[in-house]
């Protein structure tokens, strides 16, 4: 039937263009599939790698094939504020795209409201810090435009919401700082986890990569600036933030770099003789972390200038890591100023010389810096004769000479040495004892012409350390310590507070003295002060610290207090059960690594200034002693 045979026919051609859709529709998706992973990974900053065997071996591997100047930064200006011949701009910029989301940082912009291009620095703040708007302004009075990057994302100023946003990979320190952490805590090791570039382990699964590419790019963000010398620009951190300036040192548009308390390498390597002392117990793929991570790595590729502005005691970077890292530079343009008997905090006479570098290498200006100091070291039987040959000697103050046989960088006791000059050195001699090391270096104190006044205080003076000579034999044994002769005297004050950091201006003395190996520290000893109260009612107020001190019985976070009144020198007696701990246990006295001590005046409900050493001074000594 010719009605019947049309029907069917007509179903039939639909069935056919239906199924024709969707097999068009298949199709799309299949194409779609197929071809949108790559347009995605088009739009990472980085491809992943998908085999251990594609991952980079060096850091010229690993950063070679990166060009920093590729993608737009999209930077946006939060606010501006104008005053005092000073532009501050709160800015955020594009650092990548990782894992399919854009990852910003927030910033201060700071430049000299004037005509002109200036030079530039990039500034990356420590662990637990932020960027300061003040500090920028301080560097744009000094002629500086300054990018002070917020890469930890706490909060910068009240109202404003915009801020650092990582995306969906965490380079931080966790939500204690950072509202937005994908992780608890810092992530050390090179594994993958859900919130790293790569699927396998690979160096840019570090923190420490993703930070010093959020560098780079603060380097790209000023080289577009219009008020900036792109051939003039520099690159400076505080302790997390010096691990950044270092790892960013190799970048070829940087003319000079200062690093502080932090970027010394060798994090994988305990001190000698010191078990636990590094933090390989945390990396996983070591050699992979050495080549790639650790800037041990990245040091011998540094062109530019270098100023290390530490302290003596810092615990992150070790003063033995800093010289060796030095040691590794292709030039000898490099300088190390540390702040003595502290951990972690340089004084203004390392702060100062943040302003003469940059301003020598970035200004160009005729700034007086001696070379690094040169020295030597022979031993001849059982003495040691160190010499220092500083330069330019008509601006030279004084010359210390430290040494220790402690290979414990962190909290070992920087003893002085007496300093004889003859000519153009300056010399000193200490007994070398079997199976123990020998650190030494001298301190360079120079006079400027004029008082630099800085962002928090001022200077006329700043420090240069020698060239530290070292001496290890083949075997440490520390129990040789007991070779030393021993005294029982901590301190007469002889030589005023040479051996202690001065702390809020006097208000509290801080001292390594409980780690000088000469001190008899025995448990059956107790602690004296000699105290005159000088008619005052006072509070005598002491604290120990352990950290980072050798594994050991009575370590610990102790202090103790006793009032005092009268008139008239007297010998004021702790015993260990008077150091309390939030722990059971009693202190050990060569468990203490930093001890500190104040003194108040209870009346007038203010600190004593322990550092005046005038004849009528409060305190007159501390030793330890015998009570039967």
């Amino acid at each position: 039937v010719p009605g019947t045979f049309a029907g069917d026919n007509s179903r039939c051609m639909r069935k056919s263009i239906l199924l024709m859709i969707q097999t068009i529709h298949f199709l799309r998706i299949f194409i779609l599939g197929l071809i949108l992973p790559f347009f995605l990974q088009a739009s990472e900053t980085f491809t992943p790698y998908s085999s251990s065997k594609d991952v980079p071996v060096s850091v010229v591997e690993l950063w070679d094939s990166y060009n920093p100047s590729s993608e737009e930064l999209d930077t946006k200006v939060i606010n501006e504020t104008k005053e005092d011949g000073v532009i501050s701009r709160y800015v955020t910029y594009k650092v990548g795209t990782f894992k399919g989301v854009e990852a910003r940082v927030a910033a201060y912009y700071t430049f000299p409201d004037k005509p002109g291009k200036h030079p530039s620095f990039v500034w990356t703040h420590g662990g637990g810090q932020r960027a300061e708007k003040d500090r920028g302004i301080y560097f744009a009075k000094q002629g500086y435009a300054v990018i002070d990057i917020n890469w930890l994302g706490r909060s910068l100023e009240k109202g404003v919401k915009e801020n650092t946003d990582w995306g969906k990979v965490d380079p931080t320190l966790g939500p204690r700082f950072y509202a937005k952490a994908l992780r608890q805590q810092w992530k050390r090791t090179l594994i993958p986890d859900e919130y790293s570039i790569d699927p396998v382990p690979s160096p840019r699964n570090s923190n420490w990569f993703l930070l010093a590419v959020a560098g780079k790019r603060g380097i790209t963000f000023l080289e577009q600036q219009p008020e900036v010398d792109s051939n003039r620009i520099g690159f400076a951190g505080f302790s997390m933030g010096g691990v950044i300036t270092a790892m960013n040192a190799i970048d070829p548009r940087l003319k000079a770099v200062v690093p502080f308390v932090g970027g010394s390498g060798f994090n994988h390597q305990d001190l000698p003789e010191i078990e636990g002392s590094s933090q390989r117990a945390h990396y996983k793929n070591i050699e992979l972390y050495r080549t790639t991570v650790d800037v041990s790595s990245y040091w011998p590729r540094v062109q530019c200038p270098v100023a290390f502005l530490t302290s003596s005691n810092d615990f992150h970077s070790p003063y033995e890591r800093i010289q060796k890292c030095m040691n590794l530079l292709p030039h000898k343009n490099y300088r190390i100023s540390a702040n003595m008997h502290r951990n972690h905090g340089p004084a203004p006479e390392q702060w100062v010389l943040l302003n003469l570098w940059f301003d020598r290498h970035l200004k160009g200006e005729q700034v007086n810096i001696p070379p690094t100091p040169s020295s030597s070291l022979e031993i001849k039987q059982d003495t040691a004769y160190f010499s220092a040959y500083p330069q330019q000697t008509d601006h030279l103050l004084d010359v210390e000479i430290y040494y220790s046989y402690d290979p414990n960088a962190r909290t070992r006791f920087w003893k002085s040495a007496n300093a004889i000059k003859k000519n153009e050195k300056w010399s000193a001699q200490f007994p070398i004892y079997p199976k123990l090391p020998l650190y030494a270096f001298a301190l360079c104190r120079y006079n400027m012409i004029k008082h630099v006044p800085l962002q928090r205080g001022e200077s006329k003076t700043f420090t240069l350390n020698s060239v530290e000579q070292t001496y290890e034999p083949s075997e440490i044994d520390l129990s040789t310590y007991s070779l030393i002769p021993k005294t029982r005297q901590v301190d007469n004050f002889s030589t005023g507070v040479k051996d202690w950091a001065i702390r809020e201006n006097g208000k509290r003395l801080e001292t390594y003295k409980f780690q000088d190996p000469s001190i008899d520290l025995s448990n059956e000893l107790d602690l004296a002060l000699g105290i005159d109260p000088q008619g005052k009612e006072l509070m005598i107020h002491m604290k120990t610290n352990s950290s980072f001190v050798s594994k050991g019985v009575g370590m610990g976070n102790f202090q103790a207090t006793r009032k005092i009144d009268g008139t008239g020198e007297r010998k004021v007696v702790f015993k260990r059960k008077d150091f309390t701990d939030k722990k059971e246990g009693q202190i050990s006295w060569s468990k203490i690594g930093n001890f500190s001590i104040s003194i108040i005046d209870l009346k007038e409900k203010r600190p004593i200034n322990l550092a005046d050493m005038e004849p009528a001074r409060h305190l007159k000594y501390i030793e330890m002693i015998s009570i039967d």
